[in-house]
């Protein structure tokens, strides 16, 4: 039977702590609080839509029917829904690279980093399990110019979860071969939680991401480094 998990401290602490209490999208502080409020609103019903239908099934009037608004008064503050679309991929793109990017500036040697950057990345995928499957669902949606920023800020992510792969490597930390697939064969694995896990399940989103952290020190660590962590 598995153990109580602790609270995650340190960078990865900060970074769950934020993706705990900000649920919402906040435009900038110049935006008086009625349009942060309402734009909030939108992006929120817009998410919920698109995991439900899809992109090609979601319409701006049952994103207004859904709010009880106009339809004129939706388009006042998004004139299409690939704005919202584009909203919803920037800000879950932006919000994950936040929380990789506190980790891997962090002072922590790179197994504490590996370690914390996949229990962010599981604890997000399964705490937003639809701004995540939304994501990836539907980058076949967006339009060029708007896929163009959202690759460049995944690029962006995938640079810093190799960075501290890499450095894992110059240390003789890690044993790897191909930090490209090292690192596309744990994101992938960290990603698909989204679509299994269950807040009712056996396991929490804790365990699960500690057991796949364990999983993947068994296989990067060489055999005079460092002992996994206990769970």
């Amino acid at each position: 039977m598995m153990g109580k998990t602790s609270e995650p401290s340190g960078a990865v602490g900060d970074a769950l702590r934020a993706l705990l209490a900000t649920r919402g999208r906040v435009l900038p502080p110049r935006l008086e609080a009625p349009r942060e409020r309402r734009f909030n609103q939108i992006t929120a019903v817009g998410c919920r839509l698109l995991f439900e239908h899809g992109y090609a099934g979601m319409t701006m009037r049952q994103i207004a029917a859904r709010l009880r608004m106009k339809a004129a008064s939706l388009y006042y503050h998004f004139p299409s829904k690939q704005h919202i679309l584009f909203d919803v991929m920037r800000a879950t793109a932006s919000e994950l690279l936040e929380g990789l990017r506190r980790i891997a500036e962090s002072d922590d040697g790179p197994e504490q980093q590996l370690d914390a950057a996949i229990r962010w990345h599981v604890l997000f995928h399964t705490q937003k399990r639809e701004e995540a499957f939304v994501s990836h669902s539907e980058l076949r949606s967006l339009e060029p110019e708007n896929l163009k920023a959202i690759l460049k800020l995944r690029r962006e992510y995938d640079r810093l979860f190799d960075a501290i792969l890499k450095r894992g490597q110059r240390q003789g930390v890690f044993e790897i071969e191909d930090v490209s697939v090292v690192r596309n064969a744990i994101l992938t694995m960290c990603t698909a939680t989204g679509s299994w896990f269950s807040p009712q399940g056996r396991l929490t989103a804790e365990q699960v991401a500690d057991q796949i952290r364990n999983f993947v020190r068994a296989a990067l660590l060489k055999r005079n480094g460092a002992r996994a962590p206990k769970a």
